[in-house]
């Protein structure tokens, strides 16, 4: 068994070029749509002063809303573009518990409750709550190290008293 472990964090998953020229399609086609829907409803109407101003007004609003989707078409361009960083995020030993994102260094005797409720890792410390914290064990690498049950017996193997563990079923949706 192993008695070390230490977890990184899991990189963020990027929207693919694909994807973003099929989401700048689909945008502009829906404006294309509203354009013809509004055409259509207009052209029957006789006042061409109410026509030109609700025209500009469409207009006006449309280019608003082009605005906002090129700044999130830019968005996802740097997104894409960024270097994906893995960092470690947590090390267990038998000194005790690092939570590097914070650099918290806990020792197992100032630990007192650990709980791992949905995967979610709870440390909480005697005296000094300024060194609990929270991870959630989805945003790290755990899953491709070791099972979560084997994650539970190496925290058990360290840490002498009672660990709580629990995982809400999942539901049919159905009520019951």
């Amino acid at each position: 068994m192993r008695t070390e472990i230490t977890l990184y964090s899991v990189p963020e998953e990027k929207p693919g070029y694909i994807l973003i020229l099929l989401y700048l399609a689909f945008v502009y086609g829906l404006f294309w749509v509203i354009d013809q829907c509004l055409v259509y409803f207009f052209s029957n109407v006789t006042h061409v002063i109410l026509i030109k101003i609700l025209n500009k007004a469409v207009w006006i609003g449309l280019m608003f809303l082009n605005y906002l989707i090129v700044k999130h078409f830019l968005y996802l361009i740097r997104k894409q573009r960024k270097p994906q960083v893995i960092y470690p995020a947590l090390n267990i030993s038998k000194e005790g518990v690092t939570y590097y994102p914070e650099n918290k260094k806990i020792e197992w005797e100032n630990i007192s409750e650990i709980q791992i409720i949905d995967s979610i890792l709870s440390v909480t410390v005697d005296f000094n709550s300024k060194k609990d914290f929270k991870l959630n064990l989805f945003n790290t690498d755990l899953q491709k190290q070791i099972k979560q049950k084997d994650f539970e017996k190496l925290l058990e193997y360290h840490y002498k008293k009672e660990i709580y563990t629990y995982t809400t079923p999942v539901s049919c949706g159905c009520g019951c």
